[in-house]
């Protein structure tokens, strides 16, 4: 069968005179034409819609923020839901069904008969256009005709799910000064007091004019508010008396609230033409749904998609509630089958307590179900596959908008193959983006929308002048709708999500997404669950919350493993400098997970707001948790030195307990954690080590050996990372001053030669470190001879190290020795445009911005800004990265190094190896390089700079193979892509 979407696209071109290629032209013309697109869509879906006047104009005005759609068309959001032209009245409508597995079944001529009964006693009673009616709900039959009877009538409906508490339920619906309030009072065996807490929101309501009963619940003692059953208005109603009354396309439909959890949640108004316009699109061209078929999502009525699928009932689809408890794995699973549901809509919440469980669905008849909706979270590839294998081999779609426009802005694709772990493709009409500092980014960047769209909200109740919802969306990127989302579109138009902007990390100077470390931790067996935040205080650090699965224990060798798979798959800045075991991560109402609360707990601060969360109480187990805690003394020999050694490597990485055998890199440790471990060795039994030592003496055993003088020191700046025959490997540190971020590098060669490491002077506080490249590489020239008296030498650096590298072997070279081979990696010679570019860069996007403003936002924007150049001051490298002194002032030392260093003309052979990402800040280095080395090979890995050493250090270690075994790359290697490299 023919999808719609491929049936409308032929109705398109045949109006707009053109052909489009495939489906990424289809999307780049109805983004670019997006007034012809909507025009036409309108003409194509409309006919069975309760929408009159002229299409012309579609769209008044050219950018996101104030243009309007539609200004000639009068329509009906309940009436086109409820057209009997998509769909006859005897077709099936809505099932509802409930905990007890009981369903009943209504027909769309039933639901719209039912629908104007009530809107005619509800006008009765004095609803008008322009009120607004509050309800709290279970998802049932009656909640959807409450909210089709509420809007047939012209009013703003707003609802909260029956679980939410009062003060949440105060802070949602007390700014709307609404003239009804909706309600079930059974809130049943989960919710025995939901009639206590429905009777009290109304006291605390005083524009209330009466009390709209959903279900036979008793209402608590005598009130002053007049209380109307719903069936009794039903049966009283008539429908012959109800004209189905039609508004202006921005006629205010839905008032839905953001999560809240950092302030008063706000309030977002919702036009009826939008909502319906995208609705039906998201639903017939992305969905592809069509009369006969029947969609169940789960959610509750607090949750946008619970207005998102009540409008498919436009589309002529039979929709299932649902309204009890999901206390099984197979649970919605079973109701889908019993259903026989089409389009089955959860969450990757969902997905991932059926994987973890070991659920299969070959008992269940799923022979109905076509496809799957995922949406709330991150869906990642493993639910792709899981389902795909486990429950039905369907396509997995995930979708992704948000309450803010009501809709999405990725999401599926009836003509196009699912990926996992991505969205399929952009919305149709949307000009979705990926942008970074006010421009298209390559990768990662914030979600926005460059094109006007019918969906985009009205704006915030009670911001007149719109200041707020300005501030929320457009004061970021003037006049472009900028979402807060962070996504990344690969050149098949696919979209990955990485979760919120704000809960971007930057840890010690590493900037990376949480929603990356989470997909690992998530991966490993026994995670049921994970949330990765920074903390500033104490010190800064990434925690990893984890929910463990049932039975498993969060044991010194699941810590090891847990770090060291977030180490090969990302980065070491990656590794979670803490790993705290709880039982539930903190969720808002809406069924999104809230860093910002878990930040707060970890950090000792009050959470604001806590009445936005579904589950504040495991705030409390967090700072139970987050707390410190000696490790358990359980064992004899913990008076012994490895003993109390154990113990002080368990506080200094965060862990329950470690054994004496525990290898300090397997464990998470870096060279951050190595310093004051180091430092508190040195405090407890006076023995100063060494930075190296760790690198030779990795385990508390061998670290014990050190402290009893049972084994020699190393030296702290020339130390032998392997053994091996043959001509040595010298490797130089980085900016860090030390080589531990290479050793996975290092462990991964199969040359049989030894590596010796250069680390920098300095990180030991004994001495003050050299701030020259040419100093460092003369003193580190010294110490290679030490080992190796002739050459030829084998030199590497990494990052900064590749410049010291580069200059001793210019060194090497005026003296007459040889340098092969001589490698590179990833080093960069200087920091990007002089400060004055910087600066008339950074004038003009906060000129622009200030043009986008009004009056007050300018004043207000002006006096943050001029606050917060006085407060930054001149900044050191080292700042922010909560390092201890000696090495402070080492990765100053060499980052000022590195500014004023300009390579010399090297006349010998060298590879340089490049990560494809860029570090931002710095200037393309290739162009320097190649100028100075005429011999230049240069080998490109995809990735960013630490994955050289981290993720991709495999592919790094074989090139380093190859030159170490006298292969020589050739010029027409250069800008290899990783795919390339592997296939070597």
């Amino acid at each position: 069968m023919q999808s719609q979407l491929a049936e409308f696209t032929a109705a398109l071109e045949q109006a707009s005179a053109r052909r489009f290629r495939d489906a990424r032209d289809l999307h780049a013309s109805s983004a670019a034409e997006y007034r012809t697109f909507w025009r036409e869509f309108l003409a194509w879906s409309g006919p069975p819609l309760a929408i009159e006047g002229a299409a012309e104009p579609v769209c008044v005005g050219g950018d996101v923020e104030h243009a309007r759609f539609f200004p000639s068309l009068r329509l009906s959001y309940a009436d086109s839901l409820l057209n009997l032209r998509i769909a006859g009245a005897n077709a099936p409508a809505l099932t509802e069904v409930h905990a007890d597995g009981s369903s009943r079944t209504w027909t769309r001529g039933e639901l719209r008969d039912a629908v104007a009964r009530l809107a005619q006693q509800l006008s009765a009673l004095g609803v008008r256009p322009g009120d607004r009616v509050v309800a709290v709900l279970r998802n049932d039959a009656r909640a959807a005709i409450a909210a089709l009877a509420v809007t047939a009538l012209g009013a703003t409906f707003s609802s909260a799910a029956h679980d939410m508490g009062m003060q949440a339920l105060q802070d949602r619906f007390g700014t709307q000064a609404p003239v009804l309030l909706a309600a079930h009072l059974d809130g049943g065996a989960q919710e025995p007091a939901l009639a206590d807490r429905v009777a009290q929101l109304a006291r605390s309501l005083p524009s209330l004019r009466a009390v709209l009963l959903l279900d036979d619940g008793a209402w608590p003692g005598p009130g002053p508010l007049p209380r109307i059953a719903i069936d009794d208005a039903m049966a009283r109603g008539d429908p012959a008396a109800f004209g189905w009354p039609r508004f202006p396309f921005d006629q205010p439909l839905f008032a839905m609230f953001s999560s809240g959890t950092t302030g008063r949640p706000k309030c977002i108004v919702h036009g009826a033409g939008g909502s319906l316009l995208e609705h039906v699109k998201e639903h017939r061209l992305h969905t592809d749904l069509r009369p006969g078929e029947r969609m169940y999502f789960h959610t509750s009525c607090g949750w946008m998609m619970w207005n998102w699928q009540l409008s498919a009932l436009a589309s002529g689809v039979e929709i299932v509630t649902y309204d009890g408890p999901v206390d099984s794995v197979e649970r919605l699973w079973e109701l889908v089958a019993r259903h026989r549901v089409h389009v089955f809509g959860t969450s990757p919440g969902y997905l991932k307590m059926g994987e973890d469980a070991g659920f299969e669905a070959s008992r269940l008849d799923l022979s109905a179900l076509r496809a799957v909706l995922s949406t709330g979270a991150v869906l990642h590839e493993r639910q792709f596959h899981w389902v795909t294998r486990c429950v039905k081999d369907v396509p997995v779609q995930s979708i992704s908008g948000g309450t803010d426009i009501l809709g999405c802005f990725v999401l599926g694709h009836p003509g196009l193959p699912v990926r996992p772990g991505f969205a399929q493709a952009r919305s149709l009409g949307l000009d979705v983006q990926s942008w970074n500092a006010g421009r298209p980014a390559a990768g990662i960047g914030q979600l926005v929308c460059t094109n006007p769209f019918p969906s985009r909200p009205l704006g915030f109740l009670g911001d007149a002048d719109g200041s707020r919802f300005h501030a929320a969306y457009f004061a970021q990127n003037a006049g472009v709708w900028t979402h807060g989302d962070l996504v990344e579109f690969d050149a098949a138009g696919g979209a990955r999500l990485h979760g919120r902007c704000d809960g971007v990390l930057n840890v010690r100077g590493t900037k990376f997404h949480p929603g990356e470390v989470v997909r690992v931790l998530t991966g490993v067996p026994g995670i049921a669950d994970a949330m990765v935040v920074g903390r500033e205080a104490p010190e800064p650090q990434v925690v990893a919350l984890v929910v463990l699965a049932k039975g498993t224990e969060l044991t010194p060798a699941l810590a090891a493993l847990l770090r060291q798979e977030v180490r090969q798959a990302l980065t070491t800045a990656h590794v979670p400098d803490v790993l705290l075991e709880v039982r539930d991560l903190p969720v808002t109402h809406n069924g999104k997970y809230s860093e910002a609360a878990a930040r707060a707990a970890l950090e000792g601060r009050d959470v604001v707001n806590l009445t936005a969360l579904r589950n504040p109480q495991c705030l409390d187990a967090i700072r139970r948790r987050a707390a410190p805690q000696p490790p358990a003394m359980d064992t004899a020999s913990d008076a012994s030195l490895a003993g109390r050694l154990c113990r002080l490597w368990a506080q200094v990485l965060g862990l329950p307990a470690v054994r004496a055998e525990d290898d300090f890199f397997a464990l998470g440790g870096n060279s951050l954690r190595a310093a004051r471990l180091l430092r508190e060795v040195q405090h407890a039994t006076g023995c100063a080590l060494p930075l190296s030592s760790l690198l030779v003496a990795p385990t508390v055993r061998a670290q014990a050996a050190l402290v009893e003088g049972r084994q020699a020191a190393p030296s702290p700046t020339l130390v032998q990372l392997r053994d091996g025959r043959g001509r040595p490997l010298f490797l130089v540190h980085g900016l860090s001053g030390t080589l531990m971020e290479c050793r996975d590098l290092v462990q991964r060669l199969r040359a049989g030669v030894p590596v010796w490491g250069l680390q920098a002077v300095g990180l030991d506080g004994r001495e003050a470190p050299l701030d020259d490249v040419r100093r460092i590489a003369d003193g580190y020239v010294a110490q290679v001879r030490t080992v190796q008296p002739r050459g030829p030498y084998a030199l590497a650096g990494f990052s900064f190290g590749g410049q010291v590298a580069y200059e001793m072997a210019c060194q090497l070279a005026a003296v007459g020795e040889r340098v092969e081979p001589l490698v590179l990696l990833d080093p960069y010679v200087r920091r990007d445009l002089p400060a004055w570019c910087d600066h008339a860069g950074r004038a003009w996007l906060a000129f622009t911005r200030l043009l986008a403003m009004t009056q007050a936002q300018r004043g207000t924007y002006v006096r943050t800004r001029w606050h917060s150049l006085r407060a930054s001051g001149a900044r050191r490298a080292s700042d922010g990265l909560g390092l201890l002194a000696p090495q402070a002032r080492v990765l100053d030392a060499m980052a000022g190094a590195l500014e004023r260093y300009r390579p010399p003309r090297y006349d010998g052979r060298l590879l340089l190896v490049r990560a494809s990402g860029r570090l931002p800040g710095y200037l393309d280095p290739l162009p320097a390089w190649r100028r100075a080395a005429p011999q230049l090979v240069v080998r490109e890995v995809r990735g960013e700079h630490l994955d050289l050493v981290g993720a991709n250090a495999p592919v790094v270690a074989r090139l380093l193979d190859e030159v170490l075994a006298g292969t020589r790359p050739n010029e027409a290697d250069a800008i290899a892509p990783l795919a390339r490299v592997n296939a070597a």
